[in-house]
């Protein structure tokens, strides 16, 4: 298939559209700059000029590839309008074409865990205040499957591994070099490696039915003061500290400081018994103590939610 992947430069986009070329998919990825559609040209990928902020754009390049998978976002204040116009559009434009449609949500859509259970997709959502516009525009794109598209939304826990993604806040915290988590640490979170996630793209692309919600979460939820300490650990800092509640929320947006906090016990089974994805089990603690000896350490990044940094 020729496959359009927003997002291809972005850290789980690029890792997606290099997973695709190794099945035999031809990836067009979207670029915004020269430099950008030079990256994805020496990637081996096609380019081509859209924008998010440009939703005509995007439509259009959705029109003439074969599936889209969504994975590219702002990640700034006008995240949620920007997301529904660029969703709509795309939307619009593959109508009735029978053609898959695969959007990427997050996890900032639960809210904490009830004692002693897990969250699933058939939880009721309970998004952080910034993403209050996310569950009705998931509802849309698998509503969307009624117009004739194959939709499908993947829900991505926290992603970790290549040096990226949204661990790298507890460094992004730091005070005098000290790294920190916001609260107690005893609330927990759900992960996934980034290699990983990219497998489950492909195979919903392959194999998901019109309508299809999953979570891409792997392995139990894991401790956030434990996470801390590996990532810590695996980038040569000191031991990490608490940063009481109130006082990250002064400095952070006050949803940041909400949603790292919420309990994340989290499931991931409806992907693994629907779509047969059973990547090798990992130990995502041992691997974050080990990213100084890979060379790929905590660096400053974005906040959690980072479908496509």
């Amino acid at each position: 298939m020729r496959i359009l992947v927003t997002g291809a430069t972005g850290y789980i986009g690029a890792v997606v559209a290099a997973v695709l070329a190794e099945r035999g998919h031809a990836v067009v990825g979207t670029a915004r700059s020269a430099a950008a559609e030079a990256e994805l040209v020496a990637l081996g990928h096609e380019a081509v000029r859209a924008d998010l902020h440009d939703p005509e754009t995007l439509a259009r390049a959705a029109a003439t590839c074969d599936a889209t998978i969504h994975a590219a976002a702002t990640q700034d204040e006008e995240m949620g309008p920007v997301e529904q116009a660029a969703v709509h559009a795309m939307l619009a434009a593959l109508a009735g074409t029978g053609k898959a449609f695969v959007y990427t949500s997050g996890v900032w859509i639960y809210g904490s865990a009830p004692p002693g259970g897990l969250l699933d997709e058939d939880s009721v959502p309970d998004p952080v205040g910034l993403l209050a516009w996310r569950p009705a525009l998931e509802s849309e794109v698998l509503a969307a499957a009624e117009a004739g598209i194959r939709t499908i939304v993947i829900r991505p826990g926290m992603v970790y591994g290549r040096g990226g993604g949204p661990l790298n806040q507890f460094a992004a915290m730091a005070e005098d070099g000290v790294p920190r988590y916001v609260g107690d640490g005893e609330n927990h979170w759900s992960l996934v490696h980034v290699d990983d996630l990219a497998e489950l793209y492909a195979l919903a692309l392959e194999r998901a039915p019109a309508g299809t919600l999953v979570n891409g979460i792997l392995g139990p939820p894991l401790r956030v003061r434990d996470l801390a300490e590996a990532a810590a650990a695996g980038a040569g800092l000191p031991a990490p500290q608490s940063w009481p509640f109130a006082e990250a929320a002064l400095v952070l947006d006050p949803d940041d400081a909400d949603g790292v906090t919420r309990d994340h016990r989290i499931s991931g089974d409806r992907a693994r018994a629907l779509l047969g994805w059973e990547p090798p089990a990992r130990s995502p603690l041992d691997e974050l103590r080990g990213q100084a000896e890979a060379g790929s350490g905590i660096s400053s990044q974005a906040m959690p939610e980072t479908p496509s940094q």
